[in-house]
């Protein structure tokens, strides 16, 4: 998730475009629908092959018409039995192997993987954004592109088994209201003595903790499944906030360190509870 940390746009597009490719397989909705969720995260998608014959250039698919390049990544979709979205970060890999895949999802912080029955390996995509910089073509808000990078790892890789090894919906759900419980003592340290401060502060968490809430699709909406990304998004935007802000947690460098500890270890658990909670709505869809 490389953009500004105050960015409009919303975070995680594997997480919609896995979960509204599902419910576009199945019937349950247009290919507009997944335009218009994509949407969200960028004005602009297109989809290219880093390992692909030709120049960089002609490796970048056309925009699809009014789609933006999202016609493009259904039509890489379209064969897939199993869509699974992994959300990896430093330290953490989440089960992906050594490959030139895993290492664009490690700097992007999420890739969606899928299962299209290929002799060559399992499809992995790879979303990385920009926003234009120039001031003949500043906007407000920007205008911001995604581009998908598309890879095949060496070969298919054990979706199933990615998913399954991770903690359990309900382990998740615990260890969130634990989070919540660490994130409120970090809250303290983010805000002034002022009421402009506090204000501020407020009004930054509510645009971070919407811009990490995942939108699932209606037709299978499961409780645990939505707790666990609303939770996650709350969770989230504190550390993020956290992090911007150099909240130092403690009074001395071992309680700094400790602090900072802390806030790897609830990025993780938001990203594991967030791709979970993701994985369990694909699979319901799929299913049925």
């Amino acid at each position: 998730m490389n953009r500004s940390l105050f960015s409009s746009t919303v975070a995680w597009p594997t997480c919609a475009l896995g979960a509204w490719s599902a419910a576009w397989l199945t019937g349950r909705c247009s290919p507009d629908d997944v335009i218009e969720a994509l949407a969200e995260s960028a004005d602009r998608h297109a989809v290219r092959w880093p390992d692909g014959p030709g120049t960089p250039d002609e490796r970048v698919s056309p925009a699809t018409g009014s789609a933006n390049g999202v016609l493009d990544l259904l039509a890489l979709l379209r064969p897939a039995r199993r869509l699974v979205v992994r959300l990896p970060s430093t330290g953490d890999p989440q089960g992906l192997p050594p490959h030139p895949a895993t290492s664009a999802a490690l700097g992007a912080g999420e890739v969606l993987l899928v299962d299209d029955a290929s002799s060559t390996g399992t499809l992995a995509l790879v979303p990385a954004f920009t926003a234009r910089a120039s001031a003949a073509e500043a906007t407000d808000p920007p205008f911001v592109s995604c581009t998908w990078s598309a890879y095949r790892y060496d070969a298919a890789l054990d979706l199933g088994h990615l998913v399954s090894a991770g903690p359990s919906a309900g382990d998740l759900e615990y260890e969130l209201r634990q989070a919540v419980r660490d994130a409120t003592s970090i809250i303290g340290g983010l805000g002034g003595r002022r009421t402009a401060d506090a204000t501020d502060l407020r009004t930054q968490l509510a645009a971070l903790t919407s811009r990490h809430r995942v939108a699932l699709p209606p037709h299978i909406l499961d409780a645990r499944s939505t707790r666990l990304i609303d939770t996650a998004a709350q969770v989230e935007a504190i550390v993020d906030l956290a992090g911007a802000r150099s909240v130092e947690i403690g009074d001395t460098a071992g309680q700094w360190d400790s602090g900072d500890a802390t806030l790897r270890g609830l990025q993780v658990l938001t990203r594991t509870a967030r791709a979970a909670a993701v994985n369990q709505t694909i699979l319901e869809l799929l299913r049925r």
